[in-house]
């Protein structure tokens, strides 16, 4: 377990009965997300709520001129739509998400009462593992994301998640992961991999970030998904 770099926050009330899992973007850290866990704790609901947020190792970001910083996968050049990835790099971190999601299975929660999500990069691999994971669990969280390697993704993926709830949210202004991107990413979700509780939602006016807009329509998602 101590493999695994993270900034944990333990359930308020034990035993936990519930796991959200939410990877970063390139450049931050489990602590630039650790605000969800502040957020969502001063609600009840979430007293049985475990939050784990993955720290990504330090690496050489190419299209940012070569500087280290933390990252899921290196970026290679800023068109998200380009087929020049690293893909070595990004099945790397995707096994990193099931690693997160074993230890907790392992540790003796349902797979039922995890969430797995992410903020770009972070959402990258969240959406990737929606196909690849080998265990059904309670949902997916997309906030900025898109879909690599889809290629690779058709032949590595299974169909342990099909109907597994996703929430996919993205802002029309963002300037670093496009709206079409976005937008081309859930219907490749959707078409060809064939989700089928696939939710898209837009957020108008809003850059590469997330909003409280966002954040509370999440909010009612993971409710929802748990019964909570």
């Amino acid at each position: 377990m101590s493999k695994l770099s993270a900034v944990n926050y333990a359930s308020k009330l034990q035993p936990a009965k519930q796991v959200l899992i939410v990877f970063h973007g390139l450049g931050d850290t489990g602590n630039g997300w650790s605000f969800l866990a502040e957020y969502l704790q001063r609600d009840p609901a979430f007293s049985h709520t475990k939050f784990v947020f993955p720290n990504a190792p330090v690496m050489p970001i190419t299209a940012n001129g070569g500087m280290s910083m933390p990252g899921w996968f290196d970026i290679l050049e800023w068109n998200l739509s380009s087929s020049n990835v690293d893909s070595t790099g990004f099945l790397k971190s995707l096994k990193l998400v099931e690693s997160f999601v074993k230890q907790e299975v392992d540790a003796g929660m349902d797979p039922s009462q995890i969430i797995v999500g992410g903020f770009s990069q972070g959402a990258a691999l969240s959406l990737a593992s929606s196909v690849t994971l080998p265990y059904k669990i309670g949902g997916f969280v997309s906030l900025s994301g898109f879909c690599i390697i889809p290629s690779i993704l058709l032949n590595m993926k299974n169909d342990k998640n099909l109907s597994t709830p996703i929430f996919h949210g993205h802002g029309d202004m963002d300037p670093i992961v496009p709206f079409p991107v976005g937008k081309m990413s859930s219907e490749f979700f959707t078409e060809k991999c064939g989700m089928q509780n696939y939710s898209f939602n837009t957020y108008r006016g809003l850059e590469h970030s997330t909003s409280l807009e966002e954040i509370n329509e999440l909010v009612t998602f993971i409710k929802k998904t748990w019964n909570i």
